[in-house]
């Protein structure tokens, strides 16, 4: 009987397709936003570089990021490759999820302040800006290289079981061969009991 908390290949393909293509899209809509802080750090009119940034940032980067992060956590848990059994998975776990909190914390803010600025923006609030966005295009590249070379191996069984888990027993040894009948000595018959 399979296992119910695996994905027949026809889902998983579908789930994973839908992990990709979110980010993907995330990784695209980040890089835009970084390409417009740039524009907006090298003098161009705030009025219109920021207000763009803004509404790409809440309605696209937003969104992509937390379907990355929800595709993500499913894959890890309907497939063989769950989301603490491979070094690669959990720090891509942990960067996504980072990834996705800063953007709603730190970076959809910053953006809404810069739109609603009136007049001239100071150059420190540009210049954190271009830092922050920058940072998170590194951190999906990050994610994205975790994603194709998958590094670091397995998470070993004793590193699981501080996490709740307990690891399986390990298989007793085999027991040893007995030796053919005929080697074997011969056994003393048994002492006749009085009657």
């Amino acid at each position: 009987m399979a296992d119910p908390r695996r994905l027949a290949p026809r889902w998983r393909r579908l789930l994973l397709t839908a992990h990709i293509g979110a980010s993907v899209g995330l990784l695209g809509t980040d890089a835009t936003v970084v390409l417009l802080a740039v524009t907006g750090a090298r003098g161009a009119d705030p009025a219109h570089v920021y207000p763009a940034a803004e509404l790409i940032g809440s309605l696209l980067l937003v969104p992509a990021a937390l379907l990355s992060l929800l595709t993500g956590v499913l894959l890890g848990l309907l497939t063989p490759w769950g989301l603490f059994r491979h070094w690669w998975v959990t720090v891509k776990l942990v960067l996504t999820t980072a990834g996705a909190v800063l953007s709603l914390v730190v970076l959809t803010p910053a953006l809404a302040g810069l739109a609603d600025a009136t007049g001239p923006v100071p150059f420190g609030p540009r210049l954190e800006l271009v830092r922050d966005s920058g940072a998170a295009s590194l951190v999906l590249l990050g994610a994205l290289v975790l994603s194709v070379y998958k590094p670091f191996g397995r998470i070993r069984a004793a590193a699981r079981a501080g996490s709740g888990r307990t690891p399986s027993p390990p298989a007793p040894p085999p027991a040893p061969p007995r030796p053919p009948a005929a080697s074997r000595p011969a056994e003393a018959p048994e002492p006749a009991r009085g009657r």
